[in-house]
């Protein structure tokens, strides 16, 4: 009777180890799948091994047992194949169709902002899939959600929405820029081909993505030195929250050619992004700064330029118009930039490795370890020949010590980011300057090209919010240093610079106050983990403000796509999104079920996007979302 029921039992694991492979495989993992139901007809082999060594099976010698015994065998590991197909089909029913919805989130946004997306996307670069939170939602860092409290005021501007785009320009040269008021749109893209014109300089490439601002009217003098001023996160959103803090840039626009329809030109609107556009006349598809973080190898991201300090500007993809005029005069020709981070170093480009030291371009970051002016690499930039001294800063701050506000001090930066947002360091990044248009040789070979950043707007936004009297105090102190920058060109060069002040983008209001909610790395990593995670590997790399960096094999194993991914999480909710650590105090409860996403796209959709205009206008409608073109009057 025994002898009998082990050929059953035998079949039994057989169909037991194919039901399991496609339990598991529907759960989503095809390698597991298919080891779990190889073990169990394994272990069913086992079992049947060992009854027929006490002689359960009866005769081993017995020819039609021995091939029943191969053949169910056989058909046993058949059959597991076999259930792991059934339960991938199985999976791939359930799914929503990647394609429809992610077509459908497109042509919500509309064609405009696809441009934004497409001008963005760079296959090698980009993350394989890119986050676009819907409109007043901040994306958060890990740490950020693992310590959130009510009216946390630390936000993230990594998006796409006009409320971010919209910046100032002003192309400001007494005696050779003409006044004029322009609604045209443009771009900073179009920064690099206007001052190559306003230079003379006839080598810039056809083709590139910026183009000369239209309409501006000079009187073809040639001037000793053009410089390009910007406030980081000085878009217009946070000049009209704060309207009375801007008096010499709102002098400038009526002094010079104003462009009151510029935007950042792509997404998302963030530092690194935006200033490398500014350097080469190319969006994010062309120069290849795609953000803070890029593909490093099949490991995942790694960030941009490498090191602060050490930084390889080599992850600029073509060109800076610094580059390329510098060389054209076999390097005699002045160029520069100073300003407070690596994100910065590509407005000049990749500095002067066949050099020597006296001759290499300056290019200048603040080095938060040691409290100082340092150079970018110095293989490859150096610092002004004349520095102003560690006491000239101690003086600012001495001075600013004496009256320091005491708003927000629960989230006063610490330590080497503590000057980050008091009036100290902008005032002696001034120092900085001042003592470079005094120790350098300022058009003796030419025009001179000079770029500079003031970070304080946006790293105040980023801690403080940029409600925050902060917020109001470091516009006003970037805002006086272009005041005293007019004064300094004006005694230098009457009548031969141009000045050309912009943002590389706006900021993200308070999401509690404008109904905006939050996105947690950690959650959505869970999220996409929980869906196709069940492999032996994980399938998210890194998680970014704007993009996910993901495990493309591990996906395959799960009987996914990319598509797939982008259309699992588009839907996501606040609700879906909250960790067991965020206090309750500081959920938005009335907004539970708002989405985290106006869309989600995965790499392999943008890279078959084609023809836009298929997309027609967007929903995302309103004053809140786009303030619309700056007014002629700039009373904001």
């Amino acid at each position: 009777m025994a002898a009998r029921r082990i050929p059953r039992s035998l079949l039994a694991f057989a169909l037991l180890g194919g039901a399991v492979a496609a339990l598991v495989t529907a759960l989503g993992s095809l390698v597991t799948g298919i080891a779990a139901g190889i073990a169990t007809w394994i272990v069913g082999l086992l079992l049947i091994r060992w009854a027929a060594g006490r002689g359960y099976l009866g005769d081993d010698h017995d020819p039609s047992r021995r091939r029943f015994l191969v053949w169910t065998g056989l058909g046993g590991l058949a059959w597991v194949a076999g259930g792991a197909a059934i339960g991938r089909i199985a999976t791939k029913l359930t799914r929503p169709d990647a394609q429809t919805v992610q077509e459908a989130a497109a042509s919500d946004l509309g064609a405009e902002y696809m441009e934004l997306v497409r001008r963005a996307y760079h296959p090698g670069r980009s993350g394989d899939i890119q986050l676009l939170v819907s409109p007043f939602n901040s994306a958060n860092y890990a740490a950020e959600s693992l310590s959130l409290v009510p009216q946390d005021p630390r936000t993230s501007h990594a998006s796409v929405w006009m409320y971010l785009e919209r910046i100032p320009l002003v192309v400001y040269g007494p005696g050779i820029v003409n006044p004029s008021d322009s609604a045209e749109r443009v771009s900073l893209a179009d920064l690099a081909p206007t001052t190559a014109r306003l230079i003379g300089f006839d080598g810039w490439p056809a083709g590139r993505d910026g183009r000369a601002l239209p309409g501006l009217s000079v009187t073809g003098r040639t001037p000793k030195i053009v410089v390009t001023y910007v406030f980081d996160g000085g878009g217009w959103n946070v000049l009209r929250h704060w309207p009375n803090d801007w008096k010499n840039l709102k002098s400038l626009m009526g002094q010079g050619a104003n462009y009151r329809n510029a935007l950042t030109g792509s997404f998302p609107a963030i530092t690194a992004c935006a200033h490398a556009t500014i350097g080469t006349g190319t969006f994010p598809r062309t120069h290849g700064v795609t953000g803070h973080n890029i593909r490093a190898d099949a490991a995942g991201s790694r960030k941009t330029y490498r090191e602060p300090g050490d930084a390889d500007p080599a992850d600029i993809l073509v060109p800076t118009l610094a580059d390329l005029y510098s060389h054209a005069t076999g390097n005699r020709a002045w160029v520069g930039e100073v300003g407070y981070q690596v994100w910065h170093m590509g407005m000049i480009g990749f500095g002067g490795p066949d050099r020597g030291a006296d001759q290499k371009p300056v290019g200048v970051y603040w080095n938060e370890g040691t409290g100082s002016w340092a150079p970018h690499n110095p293989q490859l930039f150096r610092l002004p020949a004349r520095t102003p001294a560690a006491d000239v800063f101690e003086e600012h701050q001495a001075v600013f010590n004496q009256r320091r506000p005491t708003w927000d001090q629960r989230f006063d930066p610490k330590g080497g980011q503590s000057p980050c947002c008091s009036p100290p360091v902008v005032e002696y990044q001034h120092d900085l300057l001042v003592a470079t248009l005094d120790s350098e040789p300022i058009g003796v070979a030419g025009p001179s090209l000079l770029y500079t950043t003031y970070k304080s707007p946006d790293y105040t936004g980023h801690i403080y919010n940029m409600y925050s009297e902060w917020e109001s105090l470091m516009l006003r102190t970037v805002d006086e240093q272009l005041g005293r920058l007019v004064e300094e060109l004006e005694a230098r060069y009457p009548g031969e610079y141009v000045l050309i002040v912009t943002a590389d983008h706006g900021q993200c209001p308070l999401p509690d106050a404008v109904n905006g909610v939050r996105l947690d790395p950690i959650q959505l990593t869970r999220s996409i983990e929980e869906a196709f995670g069940a492999g032996p590997t994980s399938v998210v790399q890194n998680v970014w403000p704007s993009e996910v960096y993901m495990n493309v094999p591990g996906l395959r194993d799960a009987g996914a796509s990319l598509d797939d991914v982008a259309a699992h999480i588009r839907h996501l909710t606040y609700r879906q999104n909250i960790g067991p650590y965020v206090p309750r105090s500081a959920v938005e409860q009335d907004l539970l079920d708002d989405p985290e996403f106006s869309a989600v796209f995965a790499s392999t959709w943008l890279d078959r996007l084609g023809d836009l205009s298929r997309f027609g206008g967007t929903i995302y409608t309103g004053q809140d979302v786009d303030p619309g073109i700056a007014p002629a009057s700039l009373n904001v």
